[in-house]
């Protein structure tokens, strides 16, 4: 079994510098900035069972690990990201209404995927599956497509196959409709930034010049004694070892039998974040080696579960998934182009963007849709996703993340569920006009 996680990760790595390699040189890539691990992805299906393995005795065999690698490495990516939250008052006024927002883009969102689902007739679980791809990307959907095959509800490979589409799409309509909103709106005199529409050679290639390379990582260990990257990586482990612990004790529960590790891992690494920063070993701990850390992760789970989706349940569905990812994603676009403007008022449109490829495609989107119309980063817009993204996190994200598939699954849950968002909808946009208007 060891070998054959080994090989897997070993082709994973290799497609990751295939990808690399292609982004640098082939202009397409370049041009709609597509992520390394998602080109390395595509490629990687091309070679594996599902395209090459149908005319070539020679092909990419993964193992039957793969599917199990979804969860323990969203658990890794989120202990990162919560160990380093930080919550203040002024903070917390400052972003209220990007998280009202929030509110009012994932109601849409999930509310627009079940009317399109009953449709095409599709289970009621599969509304949630859009909403988790365009605000978290590829590997999110994961989530919850572990949740229904833990509870029976759907098999993993076709909830994660639709899913991983719904990334794609997004991924692709953010990069494409954002730039394309942005070269209007630069024309326009929208953005308040003076070096709009600016980008560099690098920002391209994905290749760092010399001059521009740097050390992404902060030593408190002597390498002689103990390795820096160790530490972090211990520290992230030993919050997984503690959070397995609690995983067994939930499942004692029936109500919590349906979490995966990444549920107790959340609650384990805010407990630590917590408790840490009160101690001197706070000063021991890089938050930009952990992001790293997390961001390791995340490339490998992008790129396994692109290379393994089952392209037979694309095709079958391949109405239905595109009906409901355009409808969602033009709803969208709807919202993140009036709200802003009507509540945020001054750099509407810089903080409109960052907003639009973080919830279309991923935050690397929002932040290079950002870099083009405010390349100084002049305006308040980066720092006020940075701050409400912590947020919509452990709230509306986290609950139709874990707690809402859970209770889909039930006779009543979808009803239910509908009606939930639909009060989420109404009293977000009240909210946001009264705070707005101020």
């Amino acid at each position: 079994m060891f070998e054959a996680i080994l090989m897997d990760f070993a082709w994973a790595s290799m497609l990751l510098l295939i990808g690399l390699f292609l982004r640098a040189k082939v202009g397409i890539f370049q041009k709609m900035f597509i992520p390394v691990s998602v080109i390395g992805g595509l490629v990687g299906l091309l070679l594996g069972t599902e395209v090459l393995g149908k005319f070539a005795p020679f092909c990419i065999n993964w193992s039957d690990n793969v599917s199990g690698f979804a969860n323990p490495l969203l658990a890794i990516l989120f202990v990162t990201q919560f160990i380093a939250l930080k919550f203040d008052r002024r903070m917390l006024k400052k972003c209220s209404l990007i998280f009202l927002i929030s509110a009012t883009v994932i109601a849409v969102q999930i509310l627009s995927a079940m009317a399109m689902g009953k449709v095409f007739g599709l289970p009621d679980g599969a509304a949630l599956l859009p909403f988790s791809a365009f605000y978290g990307a590829h590997g999110i959907p994961q989530v919850i497509a572990g949740i229904y095959d833990t509870l029976g509800y759907w098999n993993y490979d076709e909830a994660s196959a639709f899913g991983t589409t719904y990334a794609t799409i997004g991924m692709l309509y953010g990069i494409i409709v954002g730039i394309a909103i942005l070269n209007y709106g630069i024309r326009k005199g929208w953005c308040a930034a003076e070096k709009s529409g600016n980008l560099s050679k690098e920002d391209y290639t994905g290749i760092l010049e010399e001059e521009h390379q740097f050390k992404f990582m902060k030593a408190y260990t002597s390498d002689i004694a103990f390795d820096p990257l160790t530490l972090h990586f211990g520290i992230v482990l030993g919050i997984m070892l503690v959070a397995f612990g609690l995983l067994k004790i939930l499942h004692m529960v029936p109500l919590f039998s349906g979490f995966a590790i990444y549920v107790p891992a959340i609650l384990v690494s805010l407990a630590f974040g917590v408790i840490v920063k009160k101690t001197p070993f706070a000063a021991f701990i890089d938050n930009e080696s952990l992001g790293h850390i997390g961001s390791l992760a995340l490339e490998y789970l992008i790129i396994t579960a692109i290379a393994t989706m089952k392209l037979d349940v694309i095709m079958n569905n391949a109405a239905a998934i595109l009906t409901i990812s355009l409808v969602g994603l033009i709803l969208t676009t709807v919202v993140l182009m009036i709200l802003p403007k009507l509540w945020l008022k001054q750099n509407w449109l810089e903080n409109a963007m960052v907003m639009f490829g973080a919830w279309t495609g991923s935050t690397a989107t929002g932040m290079m849709l950002l870099k083009i119309s405010d390349p100084e980063l002049e305006t308040d817009a980066g720092p006020n996703l940075v701050a409400a993204t912590p947020l919509w996190q452990i709230s509306t994200q986290n609950f139709y993340l874990t707690i809402a598939p859970m209770f889909i699954v039930t006779s009543a849950g979808a009803h239910n569920l509908m009606l939930g968002t639909i009060g989420m909808l109404v009293v977000a946009l009240l909210l946001g006009f009264i705070i707005g208007r101020k």
